[in-house]
């Protein structure tokens, strides 16, 4: 398994500092995976996304990522700002994009 972190992101969740991590695609049978971490206040929580190639599997963990995050403000009401912004500077998927309150992505 590769640990190589190739991007990095810290937002703040109610206040706390919670960073989400994305490391270097890798090949997975004749696909790609992509591990991203977000690393909660009560624990990190590691995922794995696949992709037909590293970009795909790199764009896709992003996406999932964001989504991620986009749930925790939904369904706990939590805070989560980036640059104290709502819009978390993310991808989102084109059927998702409504939540991103800045239209950004």
């Amino acid at each position: 398994m590769v640990d190589d972190v190739i991007a990095e992101r810290m937002f703040m969740v109610d206040g706390c500092e919670v960073f989400c991590r994305f490391f270097k695609p890798e090949r997975d049978g004749s696909d790609f995976s992509c591990r991203y971490v977000i690393d909660w206040p009560d624990k990190a929580k590691a995922r794995y996304v696949l992709g037909v190639d590293s970009i795909q599997a790199l764009l896709l963990a992003m996406q999932s990522a964001h989504v991620d995050l986009l749930m925790v403000r939904k369904d706990d009401g939590a805070s989560v700002i980036w640059l104290d912004r709502e819009s978390l500077g993310l991808p989102l998927s084109q059927g998702l994009r409504d939540l991103d309150p800045d239209g950004y992505f």
